[in-house]
């Protein structure tokens, strides 16, 4: 590391209050994704905050969440928040551990699209061709089609 690299300090961060708007083909995409909604709503934040939110971080790949830590006493000051106790903290990681164990029921959240189609994994039989009935050029041009010449 360079003398100059040592004098720099850490990288600069830019802080917003709030993502900036975003371009609406991107905003329609997102929203397009019946989830968006949902989350926004129980997250109590308002779908055009967290839409511009998402939009962002899409934008910006590389962009961290910020992490923001505060003490008890601010919680409660600015807030209004008490923070949890000990047990408080040890019961709600019990419950989201014994959740997860019983394997929960479904969040609500709509699942993603199966498949049109199902297919088996074993294959199948192959189709069998009786050659007596088939025009012989035809059976050519397909075997042509599947197995074109590389010259």
């Amino acid at each position: 590391m360079s003398e100059q690299d040592e004098n720099q300090g850490p990288p600069q961060v830019e802080i917003l209050d709030k993502a900036p708007p975003i371009d609406p083909a991107l905003r329609e995409k997102i929203l397009a994704d019946p989830n968006v909604a949902k989350l926004a709503a129980e997250l109590g934040v308002p779908l055009d905050d967290y839409v511009n939110q998402i939009g962002y971080f899409i934008n910006n790949p590389d962009t961290q969440p910020a992490l923001a830590m505060a003490s008890d006493e601010d919680l409660k000051k600015h807030l209004g928040v008490e923070a949890p106790t000990f047990a408080q903290i040890e019961a709600n990681l019990k419950a989201s551990n014994d959740a997860f164990m019983a394997g929960q029921a479904p969040s609500g959240f709509t699942a993603h699209k199966k498949n049109t189609v199902e297919m088996p994994s074993t294959g199948g039989k192959a189709v069998e061709v009786d050659t007596e009935k088939t025009d012989p050029k035809l059976l050519d041009a397909v075997k042509k089609g599947r197995f074109p010449s590389k010259g």
